[in-house]
């Protein structure tokens, strides 16, 4: 698995879309350390996320 920092993602998300879309998984680290990873999903269009979940994924507690 790729490692990439998260400023270089936010400049090249289009391109790690594509190679997530194709299979790869890739790390993303800031300061060194890793944060995320970014995987291909299955198509889950029948399942509901909670807005609660979504809030607490995009602001934190």
């Amino acid at each position: 698995m790729q490692t990439v920092t998260t400023d270089y993602a936010a400049e090249h998300l289009e391109e790690l879309i594509e190679r997530v879309r194709h299979g790869e998984a890739i790390a993303l680290s800031k300061d060194g350390r890793p944060v995320a990873r970014l995987v291909h999903i299955e198509d889950d269009s029948d399942q509901e996320v909670p807005a609660a979940e979504v809030e607490e994924a995009f602001y934190g507690d």
